[in-house]
């Protein structure tokens, strides 16, 4: 999956405004979507298929900015396609659900701090 046509089609869609390439590796990319609160956007292939894990950015920490960590968290959703197109479509119709989940986690979090 060349990484310029995931980012053009996220903007293209307007899925992002823009998109910043965070890390690239022969298995994965991290995207970050500027928009509302801002995404992490971890994508691979496996055969013929594409997937991402869309995850809020306030819901995982700076330092954890890498693939593997934005596959492993809890949070965020994954979104499966046979190609890049539907894959932003995916990636838009879940957009609020991870906003959701975002705000869900730094609620619970404030409580545990009180």
């Amino acid at each position: 999956m060349p990484r310029e046509q995931l980012a053009d089609t996220l903007k293209k869609t307007g899925v992002c405004r823009k998109v910043v390439e965070v890390e690239e590796s022969s298995e994965c990319i991290l995207l970050y979507c500027s928009d509302e609160d801002g995404m992490l956007i971890a994508a691979a292939s496996y055969y013929d298929w594409v997937y991402a894990k869309t995850v809020a950015e306030g819901a995982i920490k700076p330092h954890m900015w890498h693939c593997s960590d934005v596959f492993y968290t809890p949070y965020g959703l994954y979104s499966f396609s046979k190609n890049v197109e539907e894959l932003a479509r995916k990636i838009a119709e879940k957009k609020p659900l991870v906003y959701a989940q975002m705000r869900m986690a730094l609620e619970k979090l404030a409580a545990v701090e009180e």
